[in-house]
């Protein structure tokens, strides 16, 4: 049973790389599509989870890799294509990805050597964060304009757009999941592409890592506790606890940043689908899709998910860094404004085929708000309007 078990858990781990690399394809499309196929396939069902585990915690590890690399983001890794790109544009994108992971298997870390506490302590940290999330929302959304030293009407608008924006997208016939890919794309990824492309040529890429310069620990636990945040409260967001941990624990280092959203993505991931079993709620697409599957909750079980959890980010971890290398090690001779090019060429296409025309012209119109935040050199962090003031609706439950 063990061998067969591991054997589904690595064929997640798998469709996860694939998921990752890929824009537009989320972990959330292939749950739902191996739950529609369950009847037919004839696996057991603890397989079937490995499946949906090994596809979640690898997807939160490897979709970093065209954020950083190509601008290519989805909801969880947006906020690092600004420093993703300084740091290609330095010749130091594996160092970004290596952050990233450095963050992402720390968090596993801590979280396996306190499990029982997490076990323990979810429900009741569920039940005191719940009412004071808005308030915290709020004064994020505060200090943001506080930071913003300069050109603070022109980050109003920004601002207003965006959530603007984000108040309508969520109307439209398209799914949550849906809908991210084309808003993310123009808002962070396109916009970004538009202004990269008058680069000539990327830099050759150095393959080593830099610890020194930066706390470690304390944007691991931030990465742990605001994953702990985004992992348990529905309508909140990897997205929007890392604007919250950016500004209220004021990380400025870009090192600290890429390990602290590092560390929220994959934890995210984890307590996402503890939950379940804690308070009975899951918490993301792949949650839900563990959650239609007919078993009993239970210790053993809730153990056991979380072991193939741990191996799936040890595995992804890996597989991460091994990937990058290879697309770090040839991205150079290519010439720069040719690939930035065809990648704004090609995510308009990728969002045609997943989302279609009503895609398109959120992306379009993400794009717009996006040219305007660059031009006006407005701190991007006000874009992600588009997603705090809904959820701040939500919480308020207009």
């Amino acid at each position: 049973m063990f061998l067969e078990l591991f054997f589904f858990l690595l064929l997640g781990i798998l469709f996860g790389v694939i998921a990752g690399l890929i824009p537009g394809l989320h972990p959330n499309t292939i749950a739902f599509l191996l739950i529609s196929l369950s009847p037919f396939l004839g696996i057991e069902t603890i397989c079937l989870i490995a499946i949906l585990v090994g596809s979640e915690i690898t997807n939160s590890f490897v979709d970093f890799i065209p954020s950083i690399l190509f601008s290519a983001p989805e909801e969880d890794t947006a906020l690092s294509i600004l420093p993703g790109q300084r740091f290609l544009l330095a010749g130091r994108a594996y160092e970004a990805i290596y952050l990233t992971v450095y963050g992402g298997l720390i968090s596993v870390i801590i979280i396996a050597l306190t499990f029982p506490l997490f076990v323990i302590f979810i429900p009741v940290f569920y039940s005191f964060i719940k009412p004071i999330i808005v308030v915290l929302l709020i004064l994020t959304i505060v200090h943001l304009f506080w930071m913003q030293k300069k050109n603070k009407f022109d980050a109003l608008l920004v601002f207003v757009f965006s959530a603007l924006f984000g108040l309508i997208i969520f109307r439209l016939p398209l799914s949550g999941s849906e809908v991210m890919f084309p808003c993310f794309c123009g808002l962070f990824g396109l916009s970004t592409l538009f202004f990269a492309s008058s680069k000539s040529e990327i830099p050759e890429q150095e393959i080593d890592v830099n610890l020194e310069d930066c706390s470690k620990k304390k944007s691991s636990f931030i990465g742990v506790f605001s994953g702990l945040i985004a992992g348990i409260l529905p309508g909140v967001g990897s997205s929007q606890v890392t604007v919250m941990s950016q500004q209220l624990a004021r990380i400025k280092n870009l090192k600290d940043f890429m390990i602290s959203i590092g560390g929220i993505t994959t934890a995210n991931s984890l307590f996402s689908i503890i939950s379940l079993f804690t308070i009975g709620n899951p918490r993301s697409g792949t949650s839900v899709a563990i959650q239609s599957l007919a078993f009993e909750p239970s210790l053993k079980m809730l153990l056991t998910i979380f072991f193939m959890m741990v191996i799936s980010a040890g595995f992804a971890s890996l597989l991460t860094l091994s990937l990058s290398k290879i697309l770090i090690k040839n991205i150079y001779k290519i010439k720069y404004n040719k690939l930035i090019k065809s990648v704004f060429i090609l995510l308009f296409i990728l969002v045609y085929l997943f989302t279609g025309w009503i895609g398109l012209i959120i992306a379009i119109t993400g794009l717009a708000i996006g040219l305007f935040c660059i031009s006006k050199c407005v701190r991007r962090s006000f874009m992600m309007g588009v997603l705090l003031v809904p959820t701040i609706l939500i919480f308020l439950g207009v």
